[in-house]
């Protein structure tokens, strides 16, 4: 099999979602043999250390959105360099640096968003789309999203290519023996018998946390037995600022964690008995989704980006409208007190999600013309 040699652009490596499956599309890259470099055009960096260390790093601070002086740095190493492809996170700084160097290497940004963030930014992937040159690769995650963009931009399917987003199954796997639920529950301060309701996002605004509380508390007047556990990111203003929604009455059994006070993430799907996302936009193909059920837990998910196709007609979990509380707080209620097939919901994302054919898509589209 050939050997690729490959340069990823990255805008940062902070916590989150899209950044966490970048690292580990980089990693598997090189332990297939290719040789990965790695761009990263700002300081926040705080998942740097699950890079694997063999792989080249830069790292450079921008002055604005558009500095002239880092583009002409990637563009000279564009031109120099023999790079078989490119992947990058930043599409319209990305087709600056490539503008007028002649060459055949393959172009592959995958798209993180759906909605456009107001109508500049709109207009700017609009202008983006129609230039799209010979060798660039435009890469959506799901169908729903390949659809939303055809039709509100303009454009035939066949402008896209879809890969799912993947996950490591052999890092996020059922709980092994030697896993003492009771002793982890124990030590973040929850009862070993009750029941963990688990949610990990970035704590910000479009993943209404807020809704998942509010949820809570409707779920808590039924039952005493149960916890919300909430895991963010180092965004400690916003934990503060969601601490204050959290009624007297139940505060005990909302438990907040930043990602550097929750350590090991994967020992928090290992003790939850269900996994929910309540946000209303933004999302795509989550990843926390597919590591929860990779490790065997059930999903409630409100009705945005690709929850129905992991969900599946509500064969891994349940699908609910965004904002409905009532229908989270007894779609929770319904999956708590049913008996969904932990080996079922994995073998689900094995067999449709794993890391493992994400990056045989991405290493076959930057070898051929055609991922299919």
């Amino acid at each position: 099999m050939v050997k690729l040699k490959i340069l990823v652009v990255l805008n940062d490596l902070d916590i989150g979602g899209a950044q966490n499956y970048t690292i580990s599309l980089m990693n598997e890259f090189l332990k297939l043999g290719n040789e990965v470099h790695l761009r990263i055009l700002s300081q926040n960096v705080p998942l740097l250390e699950r890079l694997n260390k063999n792989i080249n790093v830069k790292i450079y601070s921008r002055n604005s959105k558009l500095d002239f002086r880092i583009i002409k740095k990637i563009r000279n190493e564009l031109k120099y360099e023999n790079y078989d492809a490119v992947i990058s996170s930043d599409i319209h700084y990305q087709k600056i640096a490539n503008y007028f160097i002649n060459k055949d290497y393959k172009i592959l940004y995958p798209i993180h968003f759906t909605i456009a963030r107001g109508s500049k930014s709109y207009f700017i992937n609009f202008i983006t789309f129609r230039f799209k040159k010979k060798n660039e690769i435009f890469i959506t995650s799901i169908e729903r999203q390949t659809n939303y963009l055809v039709k509100k931009y303009k454009l035939n399917k066949s402008f896209f290519t879809q890969i799912h987003n993947g996950v490591d199954t052999n890092k996020f796997i059922l709980a092994p023996k030697s896993f003492s639920r009771n002793e982890f529950l124990l030590r973040i301060g929850i009862d070993p018998i009750s029941k963990v309701i688990l949610m990990v996002a970035g704590f910000r605004e479009e993943k209404r946390h807020i809704d998942a509380v509010k949820a809570f508390s409707k779920l808590f007047n039924k039952r005493k037995d149960v916890y919300l556990v909430l895991v963010g990111d180092n965004r400690i203003s916003e934990q503060n600022l969601l601490q204050e929604f959290v009624d007297i009455n139940y505060i005990d059994n909302v438990k907040i964690f930043s990602a550097a006070e929750a350590g090991n993430i994967i020992d928090y799907y290992w003790a939850a008995d269900l996994f929910t996302l309540t946000s209303d936009k933004v999302e795509t193909f989550p990843i926390s989704v597919l590591e929860a059920m990779s490790c065997g837990v059930p999903c409630v998910l409100t009705d945005v980006g690709g929850a129905k196709d992991i969900i599946v007609n509500d064969t891994y979990g349940r699908v609910v409208p965004k904002h409905d509380l009532d229908a989270i707080s007894k779609s929770w209620i319904d999956i708590l007190e049913s008996k969904i097939d932990a080996r079922k919901n994995r073998a689900h994302i094995e067999q449709n999600y794993s890391l493992t054919i994400a990056v045989e898509k991405y290493l076959n589209l930057m070898r051929h013309s055609d991922v299919n």
